[in-house]
């Protein structure tokens, strides 16, 4: 009895991980069901044997609804090995037995509360998660906590155990789109197959020929992106506002290093939330998005007084000159006091300036005409990742138009405290850079050079 089996690169990859929860993405037909499978026989294969001599191993198999499992997973369960798998149908258990081999396959949908109580309940060595897109990411860290139970001390204890999972690609701002974009657990690992309709793409010596091509003629491209090009699909909540200038390889980068001599332009907006954004134009031309400070529920004077000024404080930027850019509608007094925001930065020790406009067109341009830009190979807008998370979400998608009940796409991009306020301090410094005033603020806050008097000399001393 042999199963001949070669697993596609990306699947190979994944297989060799160590890893505690791995996951595949890619097209449909690419392989990735097969990998997981292939992967639960080998790790059965590799289980330590018990005192009794035998190797054994549990797993469940997760997927939304039991119809789906029975489709996909049992189907393929049976005929990869079918010549040594028994199938008891009243507990959805597969046993896979040969040798000294005995692993235990338990089908597990999610559809009824019962069925969540079921699976964490259970002693498992391992769980594989099929279409894991269609259940919530808070569940695997659940079904994580039942992984290693099996078999106990006494039986050998697991020689591995973890998550692994399947997937076509997630939905831009989904929950699953945020865990890989900016969550990135550290004991996660995932790994993504090929364009299908690349030169590199797997498993195509399996599909019939053209398979992909004929697929990527279906009219729906966010279809296809998803689920033949193996890449994020669209939000159907609306679309992305730099959707189409952002990429985070360009756009992102970690520890960012400000620039001495250049001064922190800091856009601020005014609401009852006031997010800063801390940025700095350097010698090559590019805008630094140094860090995000977010307020919530207070205003403008105790968020600049408790979060703001604690920052420019802090020896990251000593010795460094700044100056704040925001909403020129902050000009307008208040009706209680004779004083504007402008007026209260500027008390608060903030050199402040109002920026050329506050027209949404122009500030989204501004953005955009940097995004497509580039100095020396890297983008002319750089983002710090650990600094301002909050920021790469908002320009990856949180910042969006949205939808009408009646589906037709909103003109202005939702205010949704943080994202939009930070994309608001962006577009404030964005046009800042743009119109070339950073060299004026640059000269209004320059220190002032101390002046001595003039000492007279005595010729005296003269010879």
């Amino acid at each position: 009895m042999s199963i001949e089996y070669t697993a596609p690169l990306t699947v190979a990859r994944f297989m060799t991980s160590t890893a505690f929860i791995r996951f595949i993405v890619g097209p449909i037909g690419s392989g990735k069901t097969t990998g997981l499978l292939i992967e639960i026989l080998r790790r059965g294969i590799e289980q330590r044997p018990g005192p009794d001599g035998i190797r054994r191993t549990r797993w469940a198999i997760v997927r939304q609804t039991l119809s789906q499992l029975k489709m996909t997973i049992l189907l393929d369960l049976l005929s990869w090995f079918r010549l040594f798998a028994t199938y008891r149908v009243s507990e959805q258990l597969v046993i896979l037995e040969f040798n000294d081999v005995r692993i235990e396959i338990y089908m597990i949908p999610l559809e009824e509360e019962e069925d969540q109580k079921r699976l964490l309940s259970m002693q498992l060595t391992a769980a594989a998660v099929n279409e894991f897109t269609e259940i919530s990411p808070d569940l695997v860290g659940a079904i994580a906590g039942r992984c290693g139970r099996f078999p106990s001390k006494a039986e050998g204890s697991p020689s591995w155990f973890g998550v692994i999972g399947d997937s076509n690609a997630p939905v831009e701002n989904s929950e699953w789109w945020n865990m890989f974009e900016n969550v990135k657990p550290a004991d996660w690992a995932v790994f993504w197959q090929p364009d299908g309709l690349s030169a590199e793409a797997e498993n195509v010596e399996n599909l019939p020929p053209g398979y992909y091509q004929r697929l990527a003629e279906n009219p729906n491209t966010n279809w296809v992106n998803r689920y033949v090009r193996a890449q994020y699909g669209e939000d159907p909540s609306g679309a992305s506002v730099f959707r189409g200038s952002y990429k985070r390889s360009f756009h992102v980068r970690k520890n960012l290093v400000p620039s001495i001599g250049y001064p922190l332009i800091i856009g601020q907006d005014f609401g009852r939330s006031p997010c800063s954004l801390i940025c700095q134009p350097n010698h090559k031309g590019q805008l630094m998005v140094l860090e995000e400070v977010v307020a919530e529920d207070i205003g403008l004077e105790l968020h600049i007084t408790r979060n703001l000024k604690p920052r420019l404080f802090h020896e990251r930027y000593a010795n460094l000159r700044y100056a704040v850019v925001g909403d020129p509608s902050g000009t307008a007094k208040s009706s209680l006091y004779e004083e504007d925001h402008f007026d209260v930065l500027k008390r608060l020790g903030l050199p402040a300036f109002p920026a050329p406009t506050n027209n949404i067109d122009p500030r989204i341009s501004a953005v955009e005409s940097l995004l497509l830009q580039h100095r020396d190979g890297e983008g002319a807008v750089l983002i710090d990742e650990d600094m301002c998370p909050i920021t790469v979400r908002s320009i990856a998608g949180a910042y969006r138009y949205g939808k009408t009940q009646a589906g037709v796409t909103k003109p202005l991009p939702d205010k949704t405290h943080p994202y939009s306020d930070l994309m608001d301090d962006l577009q404030y410094v964005a046009l800042v850079m743009n119109s070339g005033m950073v060299h004026a603020i640059a000269k209004k806050i320059r220190p002032q050079r101390a002046k001595h008097p003039q000492s007279r000399v005595s010729a005296a001393g003269w010879t």
